[in-house]
């Protein structure tokens, strides 16, 4: 009897989003599995920065996608700034293959927890929705995100850190004089990535709410 109410509560969270092969972000219909994070309203907001910093630049602009998964913030920025030209990165292959489904070319394998290939860029924007959860923190998890979506996508270290430790100051020197560094952080890490960010030496360091008002994008750019 135990072993059957598991199964019912187990199949009644599991996300519609992998049963349905598919999910909608800012208006574009993206191919999901559960080897990629089911895409949120909450990463539109880096979306939306990185659009704002775009549209009044000339030419085209190089943009890298770190931690990609299923693709659909670069895939989203590139659709509404036919200048974009996205490079798409990760760790998962199996995430660069849903990422590629989605219409994504340049993929490329990538540790963000390791410095930068030599080589890698010049970019005009590095945008990254990291992995963020703490470690072990599996009891505030919705039970059809502890139990279906991608853990190397989910765990960010012993505080949930440990990506933006790595970013900062390693990945800032992909970027271009005036280039924009954005991610995406924890509701309640904003404190710390806001002082990670101004002590690598960014300007204009900014934190961004999203929708639903919590604090969700750390930003700067290079000087």
């Amino acid at each position: 009897m135990g072993n059957g109410m598991k199964e019912s509560r187990t199949a009644y969270d599991r996300p519609q989003a992998y049963e349905l092969g598919e999910w909608e972000f800012y208006g574009l219909t993206l191919k999901v599995t559960p080897d990629v994070l089911i895409p949120r309203p909450d990463t539109e907001r880096l979306v939306d920065l990185a659009l704002a910093f775009l549209k009044n630049r000339p030419g085209e602009q190089y943009i890298l996608d770190l931690c990609c998964g299923s693709g659909c913030v670069g895939l989203a920025v590139a659709a509404h700034c036919p200048a974009a030209r996205v490079t798409y990165g990760d760790i998962s292959e199996a995430a660069l293959a849903v990422a590629r489904s989605n219409g994504c070319e340049d993929i490329r394998v990538i540790d963000a927890l390791k410095p930068p290939s030599p080589g890698l860029g010049p970019f005009d924007a590095l945008l990254c929705n990291p992995p963020y959860v703490t470690d072990g923190d599996t009891e505030n998890l919705d039970a059809s995100v502890r139990d279906y979506e991608p853990p190397v996508a989910l765990f960010g270290g012993r505080d949930g850190l440990d990506f933006y430790r790595a970013l900062l100051p390693d990945w800032l020197s992909v970027l271009r004089p005036g280039g924009l560094f954005a991610v995406e952080i924890g509701f309640d890490q904003a404190a710390a990535v806001e002082r990670m960010t101004r002590d690598a030496g960014l300007d204009g360091v900014a934190v961004r709410r999203d929708y639903g008002g919590r604090d969700r994008i750390v930003s700067g750019y290079i000087k």
